[in-house]
């Protein structure tokens, strides 16, 4: 969504904290929410905390005036202790165990994701009266981390689904679709509320209207390896367009996550060793894939990350490597990057700071060989 951030990694040079540590940034923050918040009127912004839970983003989001959405009640919990009200919450994840459901109900949460009449007669039983959205299957073709496979009911299922909640005294809250993160296609949220218009209008002539539409996230960001990625200003006509096919206007939820704090935050590591391993230079750090970097391991889609040298370029005729970086620990797998083109006069001791490492970097990190968790500040 937003460019190299020349002023994030100047920052993140300044920040003088043992490394690795990630550096995330007020300003980008408050922009890439009120990037959001403004698409739609009288839209709801529930940012999405999977994809970076660390309570100084939430409180500063929170100031804001953001929403959350939430996937367990341990997530709940943590966003009441800090403060968030329980009508800023919506409980997303269409799967859910049924104390998380009483516990979030106990504490005021009231919207309730489902995606097939089992889900719906748990929330009827442990959360009598609230509010329910149906979570619908989309096209997710094309986006790099797919979803449908696990979760939403089938487009045909959707009329049967909501009617059930109706009348296990369950308010029909709305319908709620996900079209895979970093999505690849402007016209994939467009296309989804195309699929799920005709379950919209069937129940208006029956007298049920949706008091809202939820259009998920998968609003993709900018990385070395997704260059050719659709802008907001591609994606928001598209999805206009869509939204005034239907019977009436609901009110739009949209839960972005990697679009608010992906390039919100840096990643500053180390090097620990400089070898060389069949010809070819190899930089080990102190953050790899399993303490930082989950996404650059090999799965669904590789992140790479765009990496720069922490020193800033003194002299035009430097000379570059083809390099391999990797993490600190003993697992083969924990290599983030192959053939990266960085200054040939990298040594052990030597910083490298990670682009737009907000995303799923803090919240998938583990302890795996005893290496710790970056610490996150905020600046």
């Amino acid at each position: 969504m937003i460019p190299n951030n020349e002023n994030l990694i100047e920052a993140a040079r300044l920040a003088d904290y043992p490394t690795p540590f990630f550096y995330t940034s007020r300003a980008v923050l408050t922009h890439n929410y009120h990037m959001f918040s403004h698409l739609f009127e009288d839209a709801e912004v529930c940012y999405a905390i999977k994809a970076n839970s660390d309570p100084k983003i939430i409180e500063h989001l929170s100031s804001l005036g953001a929403s959350f959405e939430a996937a367990s009640s341990y997530e709940i919990d943590l966003l009441l202790k800090l403060g968030v009200e329980p009508n800023r919450v919506v409980y997303g994840t269409s799967v859910k165990p049924s104390e998380h459901i009483h516990f979030a109900h106990e504490h005021g949460i009231n919207r309730f994701a489902a995606d097939s009449k089992e889900e719906v007669e748990k929330i009827a039983k442990h959360a009598p009266g609230s509010k329910v959205f149906v979570r619908a299957i989309v096209d997710d073709t094309g986006s790099v981390f797919t979803f449908s496979e696990r979760f939403g009911a089938p487009i045909e299922d959707l009329e049967d689904i909501i009617l059930h909640a109706k009348e296990l005294e369950l308010k029909t809250y709305g319908i709620s679709f996900h079209v895979g993160s970093q999505a690849t296609s402007e016209n994939r949220w467009s296309n989804a509320i195309s699929m799920v218009r005709p379950v919209i209008e069937n129940l208006y002539d029956k007298g049920v209207t949706l008091e809202m539409l939820n259009i998920g996230g998968g609003f993709p960001v900018i990385y070395y390896n997704h260059q050719h990625v659709p802008h907001l200003n591609e994606i928001v006509p598209h999805i206009k367009n869509s939204l005034h096919m239907l019977p009436y206007m609901p009110k739009i939820i949209i839960e972005p996550g990697r679009g608010i704090v992906a390039s919100s935050t840096a990643l500053v590591a180390s090097v620990i060793s400089r070898t060389v391993r069949g010809g070819k230079v190899w930089l080990c750090l102190d953050a790899g894939i399993y303490n930082a970097l989950y996404e650059a391991m090999i799965h669904q889609g590789s992140t790479q990350y765009t990496v720069h040298p922490f020193a800033r370029a003194i002299d035009s005729r430097v000379d570059f490597m083809h390099t391999t970086l990797a993490g600190p620990t003993g697992d083969s797998l924990d290599i983030i990057a192959r053939e990266v083109m960085l200054p040939s006069y990298l040594k052990e001791g030597d910083r490298l700071i990670f682009e737009n490492a907000g995303a799923y970097t803090v919240t998938m990190s583990s302890p795996f060989n005893g290496f710790p968790k970056p610490e996150l500040y905020i600046g």
